[in-house]
């Protein structure tokens, strides 16, 4: 595994991986596809970190990414899989830094010309 791929054994470090919110505990590994409900900032040892809550359809699980205001494509609505760790923050579980990738709504329909095979975007270029 790259540093930029999704865990997809269902074990990490001996411990099973959570890929619903529901089934995530504190320190175990999360694998969770959701949508952004709310984003915003939080100070965490002095400094502004970005701070967002995803839902899936199990549950919802906070995001901080550590000494960054914001970060590009994270914004209410955005669908996107993230991995990290999990700890407990006060009641709820959070992903410290997480791995993320924003991903398709789930009704997006590719245009015609955009099916199979990418294309180069070379032509739109010129």
């Amino acid at each position: 595994m790259s540093s930029t791929e999704f865990t997809e054994s269902s074990t990490w470090g001996g411990r099973p991986v959570a890929r619903r919110v529901v089934d995530v505990r504190p320190r175990g590994r999360a694998v969770v596809t959701g949508t952004i409900l709310a984003t915003g900032t939080a100070v965490v040892g002095g400094s502004v970190s970005c701070s967002c809550l995803l839902a899936d359809s199990t549950g919802e699980i906070g995001l901080l990414f550590l000494g960054r205001r914001s970060v590009a494509g994270i914004v209410v609505h955005a669908r996107c899989t993230v991995e990290g760790t999990a700890r407990m923050e006060g009641d709820h579980l959070v992903l410290w830094n997480p791995l993320y990738r924003l991903e398709l709504p789930e009704d997006h329909q590719l245009p015609e010309d955009h099916q199979g095979e990418p294309s180069s975007n070379s032509d739109r270029l010129r």
